[in-house]
């Protein structure tokens, strides 16, 4: 099989995807927030969070310029994703001072958030531990799904999605075999 590779930069609060993923994400743990805020009438509480998200829209809109650049590589060992390597090396300067910051004021739960946030950066799953894809042929995208943890959103271009579609669905029915 030949390589394949492809970069692509995804609008990350204009795709259905990624605003769907965030929504699990923040909206799960900041909602029970809100309702317990509300329920207690810490009204100051709220402005805190609505502050917070204005914030945090901001550094995306500042720092990763609203996009989600991405880089795949397809080939005979399986799939790579990663970040294309000017936003990798925004995402690892932004966890090594959101670790710093955690580690000069004490606070674990920072520090961990700045280890986490830059681990993963490159996902490779290898063709015989993919065990289900999902096709959303309105986004041209595909979801792969292998181990435990092991996912990938693979974003495709106009271009190169159905080429890719044929690819992906080819190599999960000859690694089932």
């Amino acid at each position: 099989m030949e390589e394949l590779i492809w970069e692509i930069k995804v609008p990350i609060l204009k795709n259905r995807i990624i605003v769907k993923q965030l929504s699990i994400a923040i909206g799960i743990p900041f909602g029970i927030l809100i309702f317990v805020f509300v329920v207690i009438k810490a009204y100051y509480g709220l402005i805190l969070i609505g502050i917070m998200f204005f914030l945090a829209y901001l550094l995306i809109m500042l720092i990763f310029k609203g996009t989600y650049d991405v880089r795949y590589v397809i080939n005979a060992k399986g799939i790579l994703c990663e970040n294309q390597p000017r936003q990798a090396k925004r995402v690892k300067a932004l966890s090594f001072f959101t670790t710093l910051a955690g580690l000069l004021s004490r606070n674990a739960t920072v520090a961990g958030a700045g280890i986490l946030s830059g681990s993963r950066t490159k996902i490779f799953i290898p063709w015989k531990r993919i065990r289900k894809i999902k096709y959303i042929d309105k986004q041209k995208c595909m979801m792969l799904y292998g181990g435990f943890a092991e996912n990938i959103a693979v974003f495709c271009t106009d271009d190169n999605f159905i080429e890719i579609k044929s690819i992906l669905t080819e190599k999960l029915k000859t690694e089932k075999i």
